[in-house]
């Protein structure tokens, strides 16, 4: 498995070095033209789209094979899913119109506060660990 990491490093080193220098390429042009940001932003695109599907890939290799990180995903995805239980009991779904935008669908409208709610609750939470993280090094 470490093999395969580091070869999937080097190749994220190479897409990111290979399209470093088409950026580079692309930018030399003193009159840039719609093709050019067109070029810019298919460029944007596959890099993105490459990168991640390699680390995703990897990382499902790794959790798969690995019983230990399986469960760990799979309390991760426990915990996520109670927060957005949660969220979604705690918004509402009355329809909501102001400065320009309309939820004129209740259903939308329950959505964007549950997404509102999940962001409060996991910053909130990401806060506290960071602030109670070192009494926690002290217990241990």
């Amino acid at each position: 498995m470490v093999k395969v990491q580091k070869i999937l490093t080097y190749v994220i080193a190479i897409i990111g070095a290979l399209a470093a220098y088409l950026w580079v390429a692309i930018a030399r042009n003193e009159d840039p033209v719609i093709s050019d940001i067109d070029s810019f932003y298919a460029l944007t695109v596959v890099m993105l789209s490459v990168t991640v599907g390699i680390t995703v890939l990897a990382t499902l290799i790794q959790v798969f094979t690995d019983t230990a990180k399986l469960k760990s995903a799979i309390f991760a995805l426990a915990i996520i899913g109670g927060i957005v239980f949660i969220s979604y009991n705690l918004a509402s779904d009355a329809v909501v119109s102001f400065l320009g935008v309309d939820l004129s669908n209740p259903i939308e409208s329950k959505w964007v506060g549950t997404g509102l709610y999940t962001t409060y609750i996991a910053g909130t939470l990401a806060i506290l660990s960071i602030a109670f993280s070192p009494l926690f090094k002290l217990l241990k």
